[in-house]
Order: C-alpha cells, then structure tokens, then sequence
C-alpha cells in the first residue's frame, strides 16, 4: 500500500506515505559528524555519476564518497537494506516481489544479484518485513547493524536516503513507541534536505554509531521522515527472532 495515511505522534499528523556485526574501515575515521562532513557544502547529495542495475555504478566524488550504501539495493523504488549476508529490510507496506532481482553494487561499481526467497512480516505492529535472499552477499557488499538506543538521542544528525538515489541530512525530532520521526536541520540549506514522498516508502536512514554507519530506520510517512525505530530493542529482537525462525 502506498497512499495518505494519518499517524498519531505526540499530535496527529497526516504524511504522505513513502511509496550481524560488520565494520567499515573508511567510516572509522569520521569524528566530526554528519555536518563536519558537508562542511560548507550546499551541493545535494546524488550517490552515482552512471547507475546500471545490471552492469556498471560510478559512485559521485562529492561528500557522500566516506559512506559505504553499498548494502542498499538502488535497482527498484521497493528498496531492500542489507541487515545480514543474506537478509534484507523492507517497508511491510512497499515490499519487492520474489520476481524482481535485488542488486547491488559494491565500491568498485560491480553488480551482485539476488533474488529474495521468502518474506517475514512484521506488521501490524512494526513497518517491517524481513527478506532471505536466495544467496549471501561477499563482503564487498556492507551489511548494517541497528545502533544502540543510546546513540539516537533527540538532535542526532541522520543520513537520509530516497528513491532518487540521493542522500540528505536530517535530525532526530522525536521518538514514541516504536517509531522514530526526523525535522530538517535549521542550519543546512534546502540542497541538503529531501521532502520524502510517494516511492520512498523502505528506503533506509542511518546515525552514525561507534564511528560506523548504522540502520535506524525505513521510510513509512514522508515530509522529513518517519517510520519504525531500529535502536528499539524490541524491533530488534523481533528481527532476529524471525531470522533464526527460518
């Protein structure tokens, strides 16, 4: 499903619905945050100079180039973010049908194709659903560990990303239940900055936690973004309950 839907937080809202450990040596070094790395750039944040699904991807030299997305796969709007060798995350309501490859491209722009072999639903309760892949992924392709609940405090800069192949920063506004919601920085410039909308729905944000990219969320509502909380401990074990469960 991929329509308006109301949602309560705090107040009600209505938003336009979006349509495992492994380290990253180059993300070790970032200390500064989110902001220190866009410095005084206003240039937005497009991933890929070439994007061929099924061949060849130039990543941009811009100030996306230290974050390894190789793990999120680009090829379709119902976007697949890696979680283990061979398991993805989705959006319950915007999943990728078994017949639709889900590719993605390690650092030097090679492609590597799955295809998703069974799906764990989480909802109603969360806006998840849990993909196996027919294969697990090399390790030139990054999977994402969840950060912990207290790395994702209020005013925490994020790593937004859509269906447009950009990235954009945001922050944390709000946390309740099971659901995290982002607001655009007041300092950074409309360039940096995604109004997400239809399409989007399972496209992932990520903190940046132990000097490391990791999962936070997928996009249910649009506007700055809302969805389910990957810090939360429940959503967490719920996930790898439905893991082992395979």
């Amino acid at each position: 499903m991929n329509r308006l839907m109301p949602f309560v937080f705090g107040l009600i809202v209505t938003a336009t619905l979006c349509g495992c450990m492994n380290s990253d040596s180059e993300m070790k070094v970032i200390h500064g945050g989110l902001r220190a790395i866009v410095g005084s750039s206003n240039e937005p944040g497009a991933l890929f100079e070439k994007y061929d699904p099924q061949g060849f991807a130039k990543r941009k030299s811009n100030w996306t180039a230290p974050f390894n997305l190789t793990g999120v796969s680009w090829n379709d709007s119902r976007t697949c973010t890696l979680i283990t060798r061979q398991h993805v995350v989705m959006a319950a309501h915007y999943t990728r049908p078994s017949d639709v490859p889900v590719i993605f491209h390690d650092r030097k722009g090679r492609n590597h194709e799955r295809f998703i072999v069974g799906v764990k639903s989480l909802a109603p309760q969360y806006d998840v659903a849990i993909g196996k892949l027919d294969q697990p992924l090399p390790d030139l392709v990054k999977y994402y560990e969840f950060p912990p609940i207290r790395d994702v405090a209020h005013g925490v800069d994020v790593l937004v990303t859509d269906q447009t192949k950009q990235v954009s920063i945001h922050q944390v506004s709000a946390k309740q239940g099971a659901m995290i919601q982002f607001s655009y920085h007041p300092t950074l410039p409309e360039s940096l900055r995604r109004n997400l909308v239809t399409g989007d729905s399972g496209n992932p944000t990520f903190v940046i936690s132990g000097g490391d990219l990791k999962l936070v969320e997928t996009h249910t509502y649009g506007g700055p973004g809302t969805g389910p909380d990957y810090s939360q401990p429940q959503l967490q074990k719920a996930i790898h309950a439905a893991i082992r469960g395979w």
